[in-house]
C-alpha cells in the first residue's frame, strides 16, 4: 500500500528542507505524539558560550586583580566549560595564571580544588569539607544573590581564606521563550529543563523562558532518571540536547533531539533527529509537521479504503469491469501522492534553509547512520 510510505517520504524530504534530519518513519510518526519535552540548558536554552560577568572582593586586603588571577590559576588545568571565561578575562586584564598551572581536583557536583604554588585554592561549596564553612556566610550570601540573577557562581578559597566570588553567565537564547510557547501551541503539554547547574540559576532561566518544571544540580546519570521518571508518568519524551553528558538521556527518551550545527558528534550520532540550524523554533516545527504528516497517512488509508469498497459494491453490482476497476485504483493512487505531495509545501510558520546552510552529503551520512 502506497498511502503510507509517500506520505512519509514526503513528510521527512520537508523537514529535510527546512533543516531537521530525521532518521527514519518511525520517528517521524513518534514525534506525533510526543507528550513532554525535555530540554538541557547549556547550549541549548542558552547559547553555550559563558563569560564572566562579576567579581566580588571579600578580602579588603586584596584588588580586584587579584581575585580574578587565584580564580584563574585554580581554574588553569580544568577542563569544565566554565574555566574558559574566567581565563580569557584574566587574560585580558592582564591577571593570567603564571608558571605551570596546579593539579586539579574536581569534586564532582561541588566545585574544584587546586595546588597552586603550594597554596590551596578553589572555589567550593565544599566549604564544610575544609572547615570554612562559617568563615563563607558572607560569600554564600553574595552567591545566591548572583544565582538568583541567573549567573553561575564560585566561591574562591586560599587555604582557608574565603577571598572572593566570581560569577558566570550563558546568554539565554533569544528564541527559547518562543519555542516554549510553539511547543505548547503545538500540543506538548510539559517543557522541563535538565541541568546540572544550581536551583537557583535554573529557576531564573527557567522563568525567563515559561519552563514548566525545572530539575537542577543533576549528574548525567541523574538526566537519565528524569527521562525515566516522566516516561513512567505516561509521557511519550523527546529529549533535546548538545553534549556528551546528554547522550544517556537521548538515548533513553522516547525521541533524542541534537542540536546539530552546535551539537557534539556523540549527541548527533545518539539522537533521532537532528536540528542542523542553531534555531531552537526548529523543534517545534518538526513535531507540527509529524503531525501534519500521521493526518496525510490518515486520509490517504482512508482514500485507499473507501476507493476499495466503491469498487467491490460496484463489482458486486455488476456496473464495473476490470478495465474500469483498474482505472479507478490508478486514479486513486495519484490522489493519495498528490495529497501527500501537500507536505512538501511551506505552511505557515516553517522555513526552508538557504542553500548554503542545507545539510552536506557527509552531515547526512553521519545523521542516517
Amino acid at each position: 500500500m502506497i498511502s503510507i510510505p509517500v506520505a512519509i517520504v514526503a513528510g521527512i524530504g520537508r523537514a529535510a528542507r527546512n533543516g531537521i534530519l530525521i532518521k527514519g518513519g518511525e520517528f517521524l510518526e513518534t514525534s506525533a505524539k510526543i507528550s513532554a519535552v525535555a530540554v538541557d540548558k547549556t547550549g541549548t536554552l542558552t547559547e553555550g558560550r559563558p563569560r564572566l560577568t562579576d567579581v566580588v572582593v571579600l578580602d579588603p586586603a586584596l584588588e580586584r586583580t587579584e581575585v580574578l588571577r587565584w580564580a584563574a590559576a585554580a581554574e588553569a588545568g580544568s577542563e569544565h566549560p566554565l574555566a574558559r571565561p574566567i581565563l580569557e578575562t584574566a587574560q585580558a586584564e592582564g591577571a593570567g595564571p603564571q608558571g605551570v598551572p596546579g593539579t586539579v581536583t574536581p569534586v564532582p557536583g561541588k566545585g574544584i580544588v587546586s595546588e597552586v604554588d603550594g597554596r590551596l585554592v578553589g572555589n567550593p561549596p565544599l566549604l564544610e569539607q575544609y572547615g570554612i564553612a562559617e568563615a563563607a556566610a558572607e560569600a554564600t550570601r553574595t552567591a545566591q544573590d548572583l544565582a538568583a540573577d541567573g549567573k553561575t557562581p564560585m566561591i574562591v578559597a586560599v587555604d582557608q581564606t574565603v577571598i572572593g566570588v566570581v560569577a558566570v553567565a550563558d546568554q539565554i537564547r533569544q528564541d527559547a521563550p518562543e519555542m516554549v510557547a510553539r511547543l505548547h501551541r503545538a500540543g506538548v503539554e510539559k517543557v522541563v529543563m535538565l541541568t546540572g547547574d544550581t536551583r537557583l540559576v535554573a529557576e531564573a532561566i527557567g522563568k525567563a523562558t515559561g519552563i514548566d518544571e525545572i530539575h537542577a544540580s543533576l549528574l548525567p546519570e541523574d538526566k537519565l532518571d528524569a527521562v525515566t521518571q516522566l516516561q513512567r508518568q505516561g509521557h511519550t519524551i523527546a529529549m533535546v540536547g548538545d553534549g556528551v553528558n546528554d547522550a544517556p538521556a537521548l538515548a533513553t527518551a522516547n525521541i533524542g533531539v541534537a542540536m546539530g550545527a552546535a551539537g557534539s558528534a556523540v549527541a548527533v550520532e545518539t539522537a533521532d533527529i537532528a536540528l542542523m540550524g542553531d534555531n531552537l523554533l526548529k523543534l517545534p516545527e518538526a513535531i507540527g509537521l509529524a503531525k501534519r504528516t500521521v493526518s496525510v497517512m490518515r486520509q490517504n488509508i482512508a482514500i485507499a479504503l473507501i476507493t476499495v469498497v466503491l469498487l467491490l459494491a460496484g463489482v458486486f453490482a455488476g456496473g464495473v469491469t476490470m478495465s474500469i476497476g483498474m482505472l479507478v485504483h490508478e486514479a486513486s493512487v495519484l490522489v493519495v501522492i498528490a495529497n501527500a505531495m501537500r507536505l512538501l509545501r511551506n505552511t505557515p510558520g516553517s522555513t526552508a534553509m538557504p542553500k548554503s546552510e542545507r545539510t552536506t552529503p557527509q552531515a547526512a551520512e553521519q545523521v542516517s547512520a
